[in-house]
């Protein structure tokens, strides 16, 4: 995707009342304890030949608060959408919870909350909602999407720690994250 294209992108993903709603609440919580800066910035750029953590990344979170989106790793508006979100839940998380995303236990936590309101998202909504009467579909549907959600946060926390530790982190804090849906609730 080239910038531009990400750029139009961005915009039209931060129309969805998901991303809205984070957006305010992070901008709000910033503007009240007066930090500084006073809003959350969201930066497009192509990035080529990232080492370290950001390397295979197609967004990262980083200070000041900044989402940083990497135009050559995205492809689609659905890319956009899902990796605004996921972002967006970590500046949530660092920005209004205060939570210390270098220790091993809370980065694993918000992996596993960002998994589940993004790369698990919409194919629960798509798959699992359409069914809802079938009791036994019900229960299907929340082994799959458990276990989507615990997938994606193993990798995704496993760009900080070894492949066990990030697992062994995840299957930790899933109990309580994955119940834990703010801003949403």
């Amino acid at each position: 995707m080239q910038i531009e294209e990400c750029y139009d992108a961005l915009q039209e993903a931060l129309k969805a009342s998901r991303p809205k709603k984070l957006v305010t609440a992070i901008n709000e919580h910033l503007e009240k304890t007066n930090a500084t800066p006073k809003k959350l910035e969201l930066n497009d750029a192509e990035l080529h030949g990232l080492i370290g953590v950001e390397g295979k990344a197609r967004a990262f979170f980083a200070a000041p608060p900044a989402i940083v989106l990497c135009a050559n790793r995205l492809r689609t508006q659905e890319d956009v959408d899902e990796v605004i979100v996921h972002e967006l839940i970590h500046a949530y998380d660092y920005t209004v919870r205060n939570m210390d995303l270098t220790k091993p236990d809370i980065l694993a936590c918000s992996e596993v909350r960002s998994a589940r309101e993004s790369e698990c998202y919409q194919k629960v909504d798509h798959f699992c909602k359409t069914n809802s009467t079938i009791s036994a579909f019900q229960k299907g549907c929340e082994w799959w999407t458990h276990k989507c959600v615990k997938d994606n946060a193993i990798q995704a926390t496993s760009s900080m720690l070894s492949p066990e530790e990030a697992k062994a982190q995840v299957n930790n804090v899933f109990p309580k994250c994955y119940v834990d849906h703010a801003p949403f609730q």
